[in-house]
């Protein structure tokens, strides 16, 4: 006899033992995520999760079993606990979507005191991968079951075990049949090459591809290519043979054509090939790092050895996102869905930010790196910045990653054309490197292309970048070219068009300053460098020299006692005599008459000391950008406008970050998130408060409007989500709820998204990962 257990009868066999129950729990503990336990009211009263799963069981006790579901399935698990509770079966097992986005199947047991139902138990197992796998294999199914080809599946011994309804359509054949009769829709001849060498050639190599003819039933004869390859099972043992048969009638019309087509897609499949290889190794590479450097840390005690592996994991962090934001941005691309986000910004300021970072990978390799940025080049412009430094920052990572130590990176842009507002700018990135064939200039700008299949095992890189610049220029109404010498280097160049915004000028020289008693010498031994130095000079019409070097700037010195220069521009870094000894030497013959401003390609911090003691004035670094030049004689010639020169430092630190006077309100849900965002903020001194789901910050503000100055609101959040929180702060009435600045914060960032943030009532929008610069400059653009 069995247990019966509410209808499930526990089956003994005769004469058995009774079984040792105490392994079943080893099992649940390996097998399952978790235990639960509810009440008769299907709340959670008691969940046991196994530590080595993924399910979240943070402050769900009390709570109703629905809410572990997403929210779309929520019905249909009520109508199974239903039907549990009724006994009309006597366990419910059901798949459904969680609320941490996995696929759990459930299995419960109602249980009953007395006779009365009192709740259920039951265990859950994470079969998210498997549920996935489920969803691919039906639409892969269902491409096969409505596309246009003829498939069909036999097993070794060539019985057909399936055939699709595309090949019923291409034959005429009546599809109620079931079959297709072989012998009469093959000739002969290629039923003999099918079943010889065709079928020998799967066996040996896994596939064969033939053309032949298809006989359809009203006596059309269609050219066809016939496809076979075998499907493997585990032990790589051939157990089916499958067969995609195309109509290539179209083509052999064309047969000129089609070799071309042919040509170009399996260019295009060696080309995917080659890049899912090669994203298999630049995903993987950083994504060891990480995992290397977090672990190496965690079993570290040294604080140093501690943040230096953070500091790398962060660093191929960065790397991975550029590489997946490549990934997203090429499939939106590919998909026609990629578009601009015009704003008006600062093109110059946008610029140093690029710079700055491709000047350390310059530094890196001792290379020079020079940028010169004509005078008549709008300071504002009105276009998409992020795209456009996208795209700059693209064509300065190649030309430094191409171009050997010692060689010469250099940034030109300059105005080709105004009509108004509109203006038509040129960029152009040229650098001494290795070069690039006519050959492979072909397939710079092509999809999933690198210009040699060797470039990405010796530089690495995705070869997507500039298949995606090309089309953000495009989008910006302009072209993009190379032009290069194998051996001597490339020149990349784009075009675009923009409009200059009324209002917005570039740095101006101070109006107290006499231009007529300023004499400039610029002492560099880089000619490019000499050139744009006195390029910008000669436009704000000041009077300027170039020396190549030390003493070349000393004899020029010498000779100039009729108008003495009185502002000195030294590169620090000069052979012979560096610009600390050329400065010794400028204070010896002009004293206190002379001004020196320092510049460098590196970090000045080590010599700084060194160099103030030597008379340097000022310091400034490159690339050199004009309001670089502008502000550095300005704060130099307008010192005394201030009190003292500790008073003009104070003023130029006060730029900083420093929100003392702010409150700010950020409705954040995760926990981690929430850690993360006082750590950016923590030496802003602004003052924070959190809300872990929007419907607590919408009851926070609404309790003391007046004390927040600004919401960050997170747009996924349980209980009540982002947009709804904005709608009903927006609805409360008092001007502050109407008025306060609310920026979106989402890992959504395409453009539906950030336009849904707007209608909602949101103010901004910042995408995650959350970028501690990008964050600064919102919190700045709202106080």
């Amino acid at each position: 006899m069995g247990k019966i257990i509410k209808g499930i009868t526990e089956q003994i066999a005769p004469g058995a033992k009774k079984m040792d129950r105490s392994w079943m729990a080893s099992f649940w503990e390996v097998f399952t995520d978790c235990a639960i336990e509810m009440d008769a009211k299907y709340r959670i009263t008691n969940i046991r999760r196994n530590t080595a799963g993924s399910f979240i069981t943070a402050d769900i006790v009390g709570k109703s079993f629905l809410s572990l579901a997403a929210e779309k399935d929520r019905k249909f698990v009520a109508r199974e606990l239903k039907k549990l509770k009724s006994e009309a079966q006597p366990y419910a097992r059901f798949h459904v979507l969680s609320e941490s986005g996995r696929y759990y199947r459930w299995t419960l047991i109602a249980y009953y005191r007395k006779g009365v139902f009192s709740g259920c138990r039951g265990v859950a197992v994470d079969i998210t991968e498997q549920a996935l796998k489920e969803i691919t294999l039906n639409w892969q199914r269902a491409i096969i079951e409505e596309g246009s080809d003829f498939v069909s599946i036999a097993d070794m011994e060539g019985n057909v075990l399936y055939t699709n309804p595309g090949a019923f359509r291409i034959t005429g054949y009546d599809p109620t049949s079931g079959t297709l009769p072989m012998e009469l829709i093959f000739p002969e001849s290629h039923l003999q090459t099918i079943n010889g060498p065709g079928m020998e050639r799967v066996l040996k190599s896994g596939s064969w591809t033939g053309l032949g003819e298809l006989f359809c039933l009203d006596g059309r004869r269609i050219p066809i290519e016939h496809n076979m390859f075998s499907i493997k099972n585990e032990q790589d043992e051939a157990i089916l043979i499958a067969t995609i048969i195309r109509d290539i009638t179209v083509f052999l019309d064309h047969e000129k054509t089609l070799e071309t087509a042919r040509r170009v897609a399996e260019s295009a499949n060696i080309a995917k090939s080659e890049f899912l290889s090669r994203m298999s190794h630049e995903i993987r590479t950083p994504m060891n790092a990480i995992l290397g450097m977090i672990n190496i840390g965690l079993s570290s005690d040294d604080i140093e050895r501690k943040d230096y592996c953070l500091m790398r994991a962060d660093s191929a962090s960065k790397h991975l996102l550029g590489i997946i934001n490549d990934i997203l941005d090429m499939s939106k691309i590919e998909a026609d869905k990629f578009e601009l986000l015009y704003s008006v910004f600062d093109f110059e300021k946008t610029l140093k930010n690029i710079t700055d970072m491709a000047n350390v990978r310059a530094v890196e390799k001792q290379q020079e790196f020079i940028v010169n940025l004509d005078y008549d080049v709008p300071e504002y412009i009105f276009t998409d910045e992020l795209r456009l430094s996208q795209v700059i920052t693209n064509l300065l990572t190649n030309a430094i990653k191409f171009t050997p130590e010692n060689g010469t990176v250099m940034l030109n842009i300059r105005k080709i054309e105004e009509f108004g507002d509109d203006v038509s700018l040129q960029i152009e990135v040229s650098d001494t490197g290795i070069g690039i064939t006519e050959e492979q200039q072909k397939r710079l700008f092509m999809s999933f292309n690198q210009a040699d299949s060797s470039i990405s095992q010796n530089y690495g890189g995705t070869g997507l970048g500039l298949a995606i610049s090309k089309r953000i220029v495009e989008l910006m109404g302009g072209e993009i070219w190379v032009e290069s010498i194998i051996g001597i280097g490339s020149k990349f160049i784009f075009t675009l068009k923009t409009k200059k915004v009324e209002g917005k000028s570039r740095a101006q020289l101070y109006d107290k300053i006499n231009l007529r008693n300023i004499r400039i010498l610029a002492v560099d031994d880089s000619e490019e460098t000499r050139v744009y130095f006195k390029h910008v000079m000669e436009a704000l019409k000041l009077e300027v020299d170039v020396a190549y070097d030390g003493y070349h700037a000393l004899k020029m010195i010498g000779s100039s006692n009729d108008k003495p220069f009185n502002i000195f521009f030294v590169d620090w870094h000069m052979p012979g005599m560096d610009g600390i000894e050329l400065t010794r030497r400028i204070k010896e013959i002009n004293g206190s008459n002379s001004i020196v401003i320092m510049i460098s390609a590196n970090d000045l911090d080590a010599v700084e000391k060194e160099a103030t003691a030597a008379g340097v004035d000022h310091f400034i670094t490159k690339p050199l950008f004009p309001s670089t030049l502008i502000n550095a004689i300005n704060t130099c010639m307008g010192a005394e406008l201030y009190e003292s020169m500790e008073d003009a430092h104070k003023q130029q630190s006060e730029c900083g970050y420093d929100f003392h006077n702010y409150t700010i309100l950020i409705a954040e849900d995760i926990e981690i998130n929430r850690e993360i965002m006082s750590a950016i903020l923590a030496e802003t001194n602004l003052s924070i408060e959190y809300a872990e789901n929007g419907m607590v910050a919408v009851t926070m503000f609404e309790a003391d409007p007046e004390k927040y100055d600004l919401i960050l609101m997170d747009i996924n959040m349980p209980v009540m989500d982002g947009y709804e929180a904005t709608r009903r702060i927006r609805a409360l009435g008092p001007v502050k709820g109407r008025d306060i600045p609310i920026i979106a914060m989402t890992a959504n960032v395409f453009r539906e998204d950030i336009e849904k943030c707007i209608e909602s009532g949101m103010d901004d929008h910042i995408g995650k990962p959350i970028d501690a610069t990008d964050l600064f400059m919102q919190l700045c653009k709202h106080f």
